[in-house]
């Protein structure tokens, strides 16, 4: 069965995945011109931006799921996915972008890793809101690991690619990133079985505070991340060219 969604918080978490993944392709512009520390700054950035948007996203998909209260939430799974997706997604970025030399052959390693960093932050997050009663189909989980490899491999070929293609190609190649890796949720979410039912009957949230209220904190919360490591970015590349 199809679960419901809130149409508002579904678009809004695929508008996090946009902004995280423009943000990101941004920072990784030029990356070529740059050496030791400044690099590895940019490329940290990026991982922080890029992971900070794949958990985001996640979370307000999460609390897009229609119920007639709040669900509750298990914090430590929570902390779990968050974890997940920060250290994953910058350890692949480092991996593929560390060195301009041999970028292409630590591809398919580093789309493996930011692969499984998808799937294991979708699954901890459907975790901590179903529990032990989280039940997936197999074929369909399948289906979305292999997604979320395929689309690792999409993001960080775009960010490899457009690094030098200007403000129209980068934002194009933002745009597809970012419908690719949200569509990596919704897919996790199909492949649970009887989710609908077993939200029905899970504890409820005592707390007060909406979802919209929790999703817009933590939209809010990325962009703040993404604009500090904007003007960072802007700094760096004045001060470059007063040199």
């Amino acid at each position: 069965m199809a679960i419901p969604h809130e149409t508002e918080l579904v678009i809004l978490s695929v508008a996090i995945s946009l902004i995280g993944a423009l943000t990101a392709a941004i920072l990784m512009s030029n990356l070529d011109r740059l050496r030791g520390g400044e690099r590895r700054a940019r490329l940290l950035m990026a991982g922080l931006v890029l992971g900070g948007a794949i958990w985001t996203t996640h979370f307000v998909g999460l609390l897009a799921l229609e119920s007639p209260v709040n669900l509750g939430h298990n914090p430590e799974l929570l902390a779990l996915s968050a974890l997940v997706a920060f250290t994953g997604t910058t350890a692949a970025l480092l991996l593929v972008g560390i060195r301009s030399d041999g970028a292409a052959t630590r591809l398919p390693l580093a789309a493996t890793l930011l692969g499984f960093t998808l799937v294991l932050t979708n699954y901890s997050g459907l975790a901590a809101v179903a529990g032990r009663e989280l039940r997936l189909s197999w074929f369909l989980t399948v289906i979305g690991v292999a997604i979320s490899i395929q689309a690792a491999i999409v993001a960080l070929w775009l960010l490899l690619r457009i690094r030098l293609r200007g403000i129209v190609l980068t934002s194009a190649g933002a745009v597809a990133l970012g419908i690719v890796l949200s569509s990596t949720h919704y897919m996790a979410v199909a492949s649970t079985m009887r989710l609908d039912e077993t939200l029905a009957v899970l504890p409820r949230a005592v707390e007060q505070t909406s979802d919209q209220s929790l999703a817009w904190t933590a939209t809010i919360a990325l962009y703040v991340v993404c604009s500090v490591c904007l003007c960072v970015f802007v700094l760096s590349q004045f001060r470059s060219e007063q040199k």
